[in-house]
């Protein structure tokens, strides 16, 4: 029986399963020919990707962090978003950037 995966969290992807996702999600945009709506498609993923760097490159070359906690979904949580809420609004933002990319890839 097909179950949603609310929180408390039953299924816990890890970076096995998310790594294999992400490579399966660029192949088929390459395989496409829509590699150019990928980064708009996984915004949010871009976004947590963004939020790390920029935290590592501070730390190294201004020597101090520029975000208080990295990524930025942590960074909700330090501000005392409980988990449920940051999932949900995720999700609502997920569904924007994925429509969203997917109208710019496929207008013609």
């Amino acid at each position: 029986m097909f179950s949603v995966n609310i929180f408390p969290p039953r299924v816990f992807l890890g970076d096995a399963g998310a790594l294999s996702f992400g490579a399966t999600f660029a192949v088929i945009g390459l395989v496409l020919g829509k590699s150019f709506a990928l980064p708009i498609i996984g915004g949010v993923f871009v976004i947590e990707i963004l939020s790390s760097l920029i935290q590592l490159l501070g730390k190294r070359f201004l020597h101090r962090k520029i975000f208080p906690v990295a990524p930025f979904h942590l960074w909700l949580q330090h501000k005392s978003w409980d988990e449920p809420k940051i999932a949900m609004r995720m999700w609502v933002i997920s569904i924007l950037f994925a429509v969203f990319g997917l109208m710019i890839a496929f207008l013609k």
